[in-house]
């Protein structure tokens, strides 16, 4: 019955956000206030995937992001360094109904767009946005913290051993967990695959992450080689 009711379940665990245990990253509670600002000859920028099969399946779902930093270099091309938080189950085999933390993975950018399509899922994308420094240098953080060893995969983790211990995320959570201002409450589970993608693409803008969010900058995406795929491209929510 459950498994015929998958929305009604989550609205149900939709609550259980508010009193779960949550992750005690690093990257929630560091000060990147100093960071609004790019210093000369850099540039940041964020870009928001989310990925879904048709009709879609929790267990062939994913959301992740990508963090971009760009330095000039006269005479030649611009430095890219990129980090991607894409929080997997090593297996990559997603149960959704497994309420046991299992180690989990943090994939770079190709390799989950690969699997993502493997699987029958089509890409959606937001971005390439210019973005501030201060989410930039607070994903690294996190991604440094989730590669750390100490976190596990959980698909639902509001309940079970991740919403007990805190030692468990999901690939939503993955991302969210460093949100300075806002907790899994705000993040909750009703919201997957591309939903929860363009949810938090629109809390960057809402909470002044992005610079000027009606543009993108779509030279970023054959630097990093994302011209290759058969990637949907979303404009801003709201927009």
């Amino acid at each position: 019955m459950i498994r015929r009711n998958w929305p009604a379940f989550l609205c149900l665990l939709a609550g259980c956000a508010n009193f779960a245990a949550v992750p005690q990253t690093p990257a929630r509670w560091t000060d990147f206030s100093g960071l609004r600002e790019p210093p000369p000859g850099e540039r940041f920028y964020v870009i928001v995937f989310g990925s879904e099969t048709t009709p879609r399946v929790p267990r062939y779902t994913h959301s992740w992001a990508t963090f971009v930093r760009v330095t000039d270099r006269p005479g030649c091309e611009p430095d890219v360094e990129a980090h991607t938080i894409s929080w997997m189950p090593a297996t990559l085999d997603i149960r959704p109904w497994r309420f046991r933390i299992e180690p989990g993975s943090n994939l770079e950018l190709h390799q989950t767009v690969k699997y993502a399509l493997a699987t029958g899922e089509h890409v959606d994308q937001w971005g390439p946005y210019e973005s501030r420094p201060e989410l930039y240098y607070r994903a690294a953080v996190q991604k440094e913290f989730l590669e750390g060893g100490g976190m596990g995969y959980q698909c639902v983790d509001t309940v079970g051993e991740a919403g007990r211990t805190g030692r468990g995320c999901d690939c939503i959570h993955g991302i969210t967990d460093m949100d300075p201002q806002y907790t899994r409450a705000r993040y909750r589970l009703i919201r997957f695959g591309t939903a929860a993608s363009r949810f938090i693409a629109g809390e960057l803008g809402r909470r002044d992450m992005l610079i000027g969010p009606d543009q993108t900058h779509d030279w970023l995406n054959g630097r990093l080689g994302l011209d290759a795929y058969p990637i949907r491209h979303r404009k801003y929510p709201g927009r």
